[in-house]
């Protein structure tokens, strides 16, 4: 742009001095005029170039002299960063989500209670839960407490929007809570879950054996393949297993149908012996034990013809157990065929129960 400038400034001279003097290519002064004030248009409809000074720290040494201007853009970019470095996400950067907030997709911890609120702001409204209001009459709220574990779906610098992951029945709800009642679930190095005493409920029966308690559910956590899922705020004691100065304790692992309880005493957490889980009886050696029962409660054994396909039902549970359901039919003392139904339940590969009831179909 300078460039262009000074050239069309000499030609601005040499025109300027054809209207005194004509030469070539101005034969006469009105042509050396014209052009002339062409030039200066066209140098005037340039736009202007400034030159930007250097600016300098005064003697004194004070900075404020040098002033950075900070764009809103570099400010949520700090924003952004600062919520980031208290964050696992693997290595990868979550989208930008509300006013400086990051979509972190993580599932974190809740530390004691809050209620979920519509915006976020502690004078927002408070999400109504609406099948309570009016189940029960009264009003009540969605709230988070220590039993909760939420998705971070828009982590921003004071509050957060969450939807909660368990319990089960509540996944469906969304809203805002403060950041304040949210904390990172501590891990191992191979990513299983790592309880501490916020994770529990803690009553008069529990708190005597908090130590105890909290290495216990760890060690069923990492030892028992079928408590990848655990409830540590189920943890209470057993009314019907606990003796005198003898207390047994038991914790939730799996949920919905396939939930268990896995029982244990607070020694346990010096002893080394492994918190395995048992397997099921598998399908063939359970139908053939079950058959043998069938055998064992017949007035005539030899008479008995066991059901292997047709009624055959078989179902396996993540506690070790597993249940056979058939039919058969046996003589009486009277030589007379009649039919059954047999319901057999193992626990590993020990027959626990069996129920037999005659058919009348």
């Amino acid at each position: 742009m300078e460039s262009l400038i000074l050239i069309l400034s000499i030609l601005l001279l040499i025109s300027l001095a054809a209207v005194t003097y004509p030469f070539r290519p101005f034969v006469k002064r009105r042509n050396a005029l014209l052009v002339s004030l062409g030039l200066f248009i066209a140098i005037g409809a340039l736009p202007s170039v400034k030159l930007e000074q250097p600016q300098t720290v005064s003697s004194g040494g004070q900075l404020d002299a040098v002033i950075e201007k900070r764009t809103d853009a570099s400010i949520l970019q700090e924003n952004q960063l600062a919520l980031l470095d208290s964050t696992n996400t693997d290595g990868e950067i979550p989208d930008a989500c509300g006013e400086g907030g990051l979509a972190l997709n993580d599932v974190v911890a809740v530390s004691g209670e809050a209620p979920i609120r519509q915006e976020a702001k502690a004078t927002a409204p408070k999400l109504k839960n609406e099948k309570a209001s009016q189940a029960l009459g009264t009003t009540h709220y969605y709230q988070i407490d220590n039993s909760t574990t939420v998705r971070r779906t828009c982590a921003q610098t004071e509050w957060t929007k969450i939807k909660i992951v368990t319990p089960d029945w509540l996944t469906h709800v969304s809203g805002w809570v403060p950041n304040s009642s949210l904390r990172v679930i501590e891990r191992t190095s191979d990513g299983t879950r790592t309880f501490v005493e916020a994770d529990f409920y803690w009553d008069s029966d529990t708190k005597k054996f908090k130590s105890q308690i909290i290495s216990v559910v760890n060690r069923i956590s990492r030892e028992n393949k079928s408590c990848k899922k655990i409830d540590a705020f189920s943890v209470a004691k057993s009314p019907s297993r606990s003796g005198p100065n003898d207390p047994v304790f038991f914790v939730t692992c799996g949920s919905g149908a396939r939930a268990f309880n896995v029982f244990f005493r607070p020694s346990r957490a010096q002893n080394t012996r492994v918190f395995s889980a048992k397997n099921p009886l598998p399908l063939a050696e359970a139908t053939d034990a079950c058959e043998i029962a069938a055998r064992l409660n017949a007035t005539l054994p030899s008479t008995v013809k066991f059901s292997r396909i047709w009624d055959l039902a078989y179902i396996p549970h993540a506690l070790g157990r597993a249940r056979v359901v058939s039919s058969f039919t046996a003589r009486n003392a009277f030589d007379l065929e009649l039919s059954y139904r047999i319901d057999c339940l193992f626990d590993g590969a020990d027959l626990i129960e069996t129920q037999i009831a005659e058919k009348f179909d």
